[in-house]
């Protein structure tokens, strides 16, 4: 069994797909009017954004993220720098932690997301 489905609530499925597109280059696959948005990597995953009963943004725990895992520190830098210029708000600076190169930033609807990739890459 493996995990292949992941659907996080939002207040404006536009903006987050747009925002996802934007900064880390997915592509919606589907989308149902304002509803849900659909985007899939090429493993198969499915990730989406949904509001399917107009409800106010949900709050999610402090330490819930949603994460990426890159390959190259060169691609977290790229991201990393992108969303700063843009003003998108970081909990956790550009930093090695571990064996990563890791950042923090604040999402839409204040969802934590994590992007990292092995400091030697």
């Amino acid at each position: 069994m493996r995990l292949r489905h992941l659907n996080l609530q939002v207040s404006d499925v536009d903006a987050a797909r747009e925002f996802f597109e934007h900064f880390f280059g997915l592509r919606c696959t589907y989308q149902r009017q304002k509803q849900i948005a659909f985007f899939a990597d090429e493993t198969g995953f499915e990730f989406a954004v949904s509001n399917l009963f107009n409800s106010p943004p949900p709050t999610y725990p402090s330490d819930f993220h949603v994460g990426f895992i890159l390959e190259r520190t060169r691609d977290v830098k790229e991201i990393y720098d992108r969303l700063k210029s843009s003003g998108v708000p970081m909990k956790l600076d550009l930093g090695v932690q571990g064996p990563n190169l890791v950042f923090q930033c604040v999402g839409p609807d204040s969802i934590l997301i994590e992007v990292r990739a092995p400091k030697d890459n």
